[in-house]
């Protein structure tokens, strides 16, 4: 469990631009999963709240079918940020950047560099001189979910298709962060880290491959606390913090569902990472009352 799949169980913002799953038999006692029921009190109408992995190939997305059965009861949708604004996206492509038209190229040594552009052409079929301006975490995130690592092309952004659902259904799509505070998770690993990290995964990017698709098989099992484990194990691997990458936001976001789940129907995604644990978005939602019945495909 490397930086790759934390960022792509936390956070959207690696992606500014912009055969279903085999139906499993829900078992008796299901505790987790990654679709929730909202319901309790002051609310007249469910919502819902789903777990992304923000990027998956097209025959792993969940049934269209039932997907859709709880996808339109609900009259709004709320993503991590705004992925339906242009200024908010824009807004994310500039703090993905490194400041000062400064590059990787100028903070890492000839060889590192060439092993960086190398891993970048073997699984992007590109130079890494296009990226190389990008933050190092956001640069890296091309590389682990290129179609030689996800192993399908093009890849699915699942939020992005969410907000494409949306605008068909003429429903508003809104943000429970701001860009700035996603670039702030970002930011909260010292560039010199990411540096480093960068460097690390260019040296053996099979590595990170494997451990991001090993991430991907797990999503597909629906399991939120297993994947929740997961980040957890990831972030004290490497360093990063759990509050900052979890904890804070997930408390920032809860009076948001609450107030926007009340006042009607909404369905709420959010980086799987964010449901499990005790500091987890179902946990707290549920300390404040409400009932949350997860739904399995």
């Amino acid at each position: 469990m490397k930086k790759i799949a934390i960022l792509l169980a936390l956070t959207a913002l690696a992606f500014p631009y912009g055969q279903a799953v085999h139906p499993q038999k829900a078992a008796p006692a299901v505790s987790d999963a990654l679709l929730y029921e909202i319901t309790g009190p002051g609310i007249k109408e469910p919502s819902y709240l789903f777990g992304t992995i923000h990027i998956i190939c097209s025959k792993d997305m969940f049934p269209a079918k039932r997907f859709d059965t709880y996808f339109n009861k609900t009259r709004q949708l709320y993503l991590e940020f705004d992925m339906d604004d242009p200024t908010v996206l824009q807004t994310a492509v500039t703090g993905s950047m490194l400041k000062d038209g400064k590059g990787v190229k100028d903070m890492v040594t000839a060889e590192e560099y060439a092993k960086i552009d190398a891993a970048f052409k073997d699984y992007l079929g590109m130079s890494f001189d296009a990226l190389q301006r990008f933050k190092p975490m956001v640069a890296s995130t091309y590389l682990m979910t290129s179609p030689k690592v996800i192993g399908c092309q093009p890849p699915v952004v699942y939020d992005s298709h969410l907000a494409q659902r949306a605008a068909e259904k003429k429903m508003p799509v809104l943000g429970l962060e701001t860009s700035s505070e996603q670039i702030a998770v970002i930011d909260s690993v010292p560039l010199e880290k990411q540096l480093k990290d960068l460097v690390k995964t260019a040296r053996d990017p099979s590595k990170d491959a494997m451990e991001f698709q090993s991430l991907y098989k797990t999503y597909l099992t629906q399991e939120s606390d297993k994947l929740y484990l997961l980040a957890m194990e990831g972030m004290k691997t490497l360093g990063y913090s759990p509050e900052k990458m979890l904890d804070e936001r997930n408390a920032r976001w809860i009076p948001i569902i609450e107030r926007e789940a009340r006042v009607m129907p909404t369905f709420f995604a959010v980086g799987s990472g964010h449901l499990g644990g005790k500091m987890g978005v179902v946990a707290l939602l549920r300390a404040k009352g409400f009932k949350l019945t997860p739904i399995r495909f």
